[in-house]
């Protein structure tokens, strides 16, 4: 019988990922399922639920992780991803949102962040196949509805 996502395994795969800064992978309900280097609050990841709701805000607002804040440049969903810090200093994020069938269609997050030299056209397709891979399947939108 599955008995769901398993933590650990993740764990270990996400250790892999020596491209990624920080990530966490958490559920629609705040759980958190497993983390590399990202201890956040479920008040701090609160926000991340509404992220897909409306673009406007969510670009306006950007993203807040561990108390620095990344501008949102990107709202393409399952994928929303931006910036903080200049051409020199700078560490991208990106949030991916999928259905886990481990857990009974529940909604998975993983939100990862990466350092320069490592740029979004590198990390976000690294971002998916880990997601379909150890995750579930990232989910279909019909941006017109939104």
């Amino acid at each position: 019988m599955d008995q769901g996502l398993d933590p650990a395994m993740l764990q270990t795969e996400l250790k892999k990922q020596d491209e990624w800064a920080k990530a966490i992978i958490f559920d629609e309900d705040l759980n958190v399922i497993t983390q590399k280097n990202c201890a956040a609050t479920k008040e701090e990841l609160a926000p991340y639920l509404k992220a897909y709701d409306v673009r406007d805000n969510t670009i306006g607002a950007g993203f807040v992780l561990l108390g620095e804040h990344y501008e949102v440049h990107r709202w393409h969903p399952p994928l929303i991803y931006g910036r903080r810090g200049d051409a020199d200093v700078g560490e991208g994020i990106s949030l991916a949102r999928g259905i886990c069938k481990k857990l009974n269609g529940k909604r998975v997050l993983l939100l990862i962040t990466y350092e320069l030299p490592i740029v979004s056209a590198r990390a976000v397709p690294q971002q998916i196949n880990f997601y379909n891979q150890f995750i579930g399947e990232l989910e279909k939108f019909d941006i017109k509805q939104q």
